[in-house]
C-alpha cells in the first residue's frame, strides 16, 4: 500500500486533466468545538460542534452551521486534543444569507488558551500567519494555506463591535508533531533550594511534577521557594536523557512575573547543585496561568535544574514537564565481572591490605571510605588500576566515582587508557580522556566513543601520587564476532623443519588450537636458518579473512619474529608469498 503525507491522483479525460490534491487528514474530525456564544433557535441549531460534522451543507435550514450572538469579538474554536503541524484550513460559508459576516475574521493557532486562543499568532503578516479572510463567497469553500503552523487550537475570530460568526464548516488539515517523548519528569525525585510551607505544608518541591497543572496557590500544585539569593528547583530523572522540550507552568493568581529571568539548565553534573550545567533556555516571561514550551534540541542530561539568579528571589512553579527519549544505550557495564588489579595497595597499621583493586568494581558507588568501597594505593610513582574485560570490547563511556570525604583532587590530571596491551602494565594503550577533576562524591561520565580494547586502565603520572577510586563503571558492547578460526582443521606447511630429539617444531603445531609459548610444551614451530623462511597454512577454500591472530615465543628469541609478513591470497606462486601483504610486523614485544 502506498503511504506519503501528500498523494496525487491523475485522472486523464479526451485531454481534460483534474488534478486532486489530498494533503493529510482533516484533523478537525473528533476535535472539540466551542464558541463565545451560541444563538439557538428553537430547534437548537447553532452550536459550534456544527462546524466539524463533516458537512459542508450552507443553509442554515440544514442545520450545519454555526451562529454566535451580535457581540465584539464573538470567536470559534477546535482544540485538536494534541499539537499538530497545521498545513491548511478549509473553511464552508453561509449561501442562504449573510456570506459577508465572514469578512475580516482572523484564523488563529497555536497552544495558548489565554484570550480563549484568539492571542495565538494570526497567520498572514509573515510566514507564521495563516489568514485574515477578506471573504468568501455565499456558499462557497475557500482553503487558507498555514505553512505547518503548530498548534493544538485552531481559533476563527472576528475583531470589532456588534459582529456575528458564521460556520458552516471547518477542516483543518495536518499532521502530527513529531514526536517530543514521553513526559520523563513524572514520578522522579525534585528538590529545591529551600521550602516556604504555609499551614497546609504546600510548596513542597514535587508539586511540579505531579502531573497536574493548577496554576491558582489554593489547589495545592504550586511550589515556593523562599526569598534568597539564587532560589532553584532540580529534578533528578533518574538516568540521562535527550532533552527534546521543557514545559513550565507559570502561577496565576499572583506574582507571575517571578519567573522572568530563571534559566533552564540541563547535564549530569551536581556542582553548583546542577546549576553549572548547559543553559537550554533563559526564561524572559510566561503569561500568568500560562504553559510555555522551551526547546532544547535533544540536550543530554540526569539534571533539569531552573534557577533564578540574582538576590532577594522567589521560585515559584506550578508545573514542570520534560519531554525526552533515553540516551542511545551505552551498553551494559562490562567491568562487573572483571578481573581488577593495581600497582600497590595501601596497608593499614596493622598491615592488612585495604583499598583493594576489586573495591571498584563491586556494583557499590558508595563513596565513603568508612564505607569500605574504595580503592587505595600507596603513594607512589604512576599509580595505576586496571580492569581486564575478558574480551575485546567497544568502549563507549566510562564512569568515574570520586570519593567524596577527603582528598578528591587526587584524581585530577588521571588519564583513562583503553587498548589490547599490557605493554606498561596497559598504561601505554591509547587514551580515552584525561580527568581533569571530579567533585567531591560525585560520578562523572567520559565518552570513550567506542574505543576498542580489553584493559581500561586508570593512571595518574607524576611522583609521590595517591589513586583512590570508588568505583568504575564501564560501557560498552562486545567487538563485533570475527567469525571462527578457519585455521583449526587446515593443512599447514613451512620452508624448513628444524627437529630436535622429540620431533618438535613441525608447522602443524601452530594451528593445534594451543596458544603455550614455551618451547617444551611442544606447540610452537621452528625453521631452520635460511633465507626467506616462511609458514602457510592452506584454509582448504576461499575465505574473507577479518583477522590473524598470531602468539609468540616466551622462553626464548622473541624479536625473530619481528619484520615478517602476513601475505593471504589464492596463489601459491614462490609458495603462497606472493599474495598480497595483509600487514607488516613491526615489533613483537612480550606475550600476544
Amino acid at each position: 500500500m502506498m503511504t506519503g503525507d501528500l498523494i496525487l491522483v491523475l485522472f486523464v479525460f479526451t485531454g481534460e486533466i483534474c488534478l486532486i490534491s489530498m494533503e493529510s487528514e482533516n484533523v478537525a474530525r473528533g476535535g472539540q468545538a466551542a464558541q463565545s456564544s451560541t444563538r439557538l433557535d428553537h430547534l437548537g441549531r447553532g452550536t459550534p460542534e456544527r462546524a466539524i460534522d463533516g458537512n459542508r451543507a450552507n443553509v442554515w435550514s440544514q442545520n450545519s452551521c454555526t451562529h454566535t450572538n451580535g457581540e465584539t469579538k464573538p470567536w470559534w474554536r477546535v482544540d485538536l486534543q494534541k499539537t499538530y503541524k497545521v498545513n491548511s484550513v478549509n473553511i464552508t460559508n453561509r449561501k442562504d444569507c449573510c456570506h459577508t459576516r465572514i469578512n475580516g475574521a482572523e484564523i488563529r493557532i497555536g497552544n495558548s488558551l489565554n484570550d480563549n486562543g484568539n492571542g495565538n499568532p494570526t497567520y498572514v503578516l509573515i510566514q507564521q500567519l495563516c489568514a485574515v479572510i477578506d471573504s468568501i463567497p455565499a456558499g462557497n469553500t475557500k482553503t487558507f494555506t498555514c505553512n505547518g503552523m503548530e498548534g493544538q487550537f485552531v481559533n476563527i475570530v472576528i475583531p470589532g463591535e456588534n459582529e456575528i460568526l458564521t460556520l458552516c464548516e471547518v477542516e483543518v488539515f495536518g499532521t502530527k508533531k513529531e514526536d517530543n517523548g514521553e513526559n520523563v519528569a513524572r514520578g522522579r525525585q525534585a528538590a529545591q533550594s529551600s521550602t516556604r510551607l504555609d499551614h497546609l505544608g504546600r510548596g513542597t518541591p514535587e508539586r511540579a511534577i505531579d502531573g497536574n497543572r493548577a496554576n491558582v496557590w489554593s489547589q495545592n500544585s504550586c511550589t515556593h521557594t523562599n526569598g534568597e539569593t539564587k532560589p532553584w528547583w532540580r529534578v533528578d530523572l533518574q538516568k540521562t536523557y535527550k532533552v527534546n522540550s521543557v514545559k513550565i507552568t507559570n502561577r496565576q493568581d499572583c506574582c507571575h512575573t517571578r519567573i522572568n529571568g530563571a534559566e533552564i539548565r540541563i547535564g549530569n553534573s551536581l556542582n553548583d547543585n546542577g546549576n553549572g550545567n548547559p543553559t537550554c533556555a533563559v526564561i524572559d516571561s510566561i503569561p500568568a496561568g500560562n504553559t510555555k514550551t522551551f526547546t532544547c534540541n535533544g540536550m543530554e542530561g540526569q539534571f533539569v535544574n531552573i534557577v533564578i539568579p540574582g538576590e532577594n528571589e522567589i521560585l515559584t512553579l506550578c508545573e514542570v514537564e520534560v519531554f525526552g527519549t533515553k540516551k542511545e544505550d551505552d551498553g551494559e557495564n562490562v567491568a562487573r565481572g572483571g578481573q581488577a588489579a593495581q600497582s600497590s595497595i595501601r596497608l593499614d597499621n596493622l598491615g592488612t591490605p585495604e583499598g583493594a583493586p576489586e573495591r571498584a568494581i563491586d556494583g557499590n558507588r558508595a563513596n565513603v571510605w568508612s564505607q569500605n568501597s574504595c580503592t587505595h594505593t600507596n603513594g607512589e610513582t604512576k599509580p595505576w588500576w586496571r580492569v581486564d574485560l575478558q574480551k575485546t570490547y567497544k568502549v563507549n563511556s566510562v564512569n568515574i566515582t570520586n570519593r567524596k570525604d577527603c582528598c578528591h583532587t587526587r584524581i585530577n590530571g588521571a588519564e583513562i587508557r583503553i587498548g589490547n596491551s599490557l605493554n606498561d602494565n596497559g598504561n601505554g594503550n591509547p587514551t580515552c580522556a584525561v580527568i581533569d577533576s571530579i567533585p567531591a562524591g560525585n560520578t562523572k561520565t567520559f565518552t570513550c566513543n567506542g574505543m576498542e580494547g580489553q584493559f581500561v586502565n586508570i593512571v595518574i603520572p607524576g611522583e609521590n601520587e595517591i589513586l583512590t577510586l570508588c568505583e568504575v563503571e564501564v560501557f560498552g558492547t562486545k567487538k563485533e564476532d570475527d567469525g571462527e578460526n578457519v585455521a583449526r582443521g587446515g593443512q599447514a606447511a613451512q620452508s624448513s623443519t628444524r627437529l630436535d630429539h622429540l620431533g618438535r617444531g613441525t608447522p602443524e603445531r601452530a594451528i593445534d588450537g594451543n596458544r603455550a609459548n614455551v618451547w617444551s610444551q611442544n606447540s610452537c614451530t621452528h625453521t631452520n636458518g635460511e633465507t626467506k623462511p616462511w609458514w602457510r597454512v592452506d584454509l582448504q577454500k576461499t575465505y574473507k579473512v577479518n583477522s590473524v591472530n598470531i602468539t609468540n615465543r616466551k622462553d626464548c628469541c622473541h624479536t625473530r619474529i619481528n619484520g615478517a609478513e602476513i601475505r593471504i591470497g589464492n596463489s601459491l606462486n614462490d609458495n603462497g608469498n606472493g599474495n598480497p601483504t595483509y600487514v607488516l610486523i613491526a615489533c613483537f614485544a612480550g606475550i600476544h
